[in-house]
């Protein structure tokens, strides 16, 4: 680990616009293969993962217990601030390397997600799928970056810790019948999960909130819905996923 102790206070730095460069631009970070953690508990989650390529803090104290790096750089407060973009930032960032996608063959629990555009919601469903049991994420046309920074927030870290890929739907197709999947998708109009006896392995198709499942999605395989009383006529998606994503695990252990 190589420590670099001169403390950087110009936002015109080269290392400052790269690291902002890539919190703010897709196409930029995915041909780096990194992206930008900001917070002392997203970094501690990640760094039993990997090797930062460079850590950003205002102090060493910030630094959590054997953390490894490329570079650890001393900087000021306000551009530490200025890359995470938050009003009020923990004082560290840094830069890691870009988790490799899967095939995810072999995995029996996978959720497919089917243009998840708010990164928020994106990311809460990946931490609930790691949280719950499930295997692997794949990720269909439309659906947001999941390195993207909002994401990332909201996901704690999950990113680093499933198996995930992008792909198309014959691309989803082919997973299904590879690893002998029963295919689940998550629509209003979809029988009540109760009914639902899963096989020993499951693929959940769950879909932008606003407009429902892509047409494809009915050729994965069943619609089930989660039952609601009352005035509502629909879930945040994030809240549907974690009804899902924990009654047909529960539902198949019982078995």
């Amino acid at each position: 680990m190589f420590i670099f102790m001169k403390e950087l206070s110009s936002p015109q730095h080269p290392l400052i616009k790269h690291l902002v460069k890539l919190r703010q631009n897709h196409d930029y970070r995915w041909h780096h293969q990194t992206l930008v953690l900001e917070g002392i508990k997203l970094i501690a989650e990640a760094s039993s993962l990997l090797t930062f390529k460079t850590i950003l803090a205002s102090s060493p104290h910030l630094l959590p217990k054997n953390v490894k790096a490329e570079k650890i750089i001393l900087a000021a407060p306000a551009l530490i601030q200025k890359v995470s973009g938050l009003q009020s930032s923990e004082g560290i960032l840094a830069e890691a390397p870009m988790p490799k996608f899967s095939n995810l063959y072999g995995k029996k629990y996978l959720l497919a997600l089917d243009r998840i555009n708010d990164p928020g919601n994106l990311g809460t469903i990946i931490r609930s799928a790691i949280a719950l049991g499930w295997e692997g994420i794949f990720l269909l046309e439309g659906t947001c970056d999941p390195f993207n920074e909002k994401a990332l927030r909201a996901s704690r870290g999950a990113v680093f810790k499933i198996p995930m890929r992008q792909g198309a739907w014959k691309d989803l197709q082919e997973i299904i019948k590879v690893n002998n999947l029963q295919g689940l998708v998550a629509d209003i109009k979809g029988v009540p999960f109760e009914q639902i006896k899963p096989s020993a392995g499951v693929l959940l198709v769950l879909s932008n909130e606003a407009q429902g499942p892509s047409p494809e999605a009915f050729s994965i395989g069943s619609p089930i819905t989660v039952p609601m009383s009352g005035e509502m006529e629909s879930l945040n998606v994030s809240v549907a996923a974690g009804l899902l994503l924990y009654s047909l695990r529960q539902k198949r252990e019982l078995l």
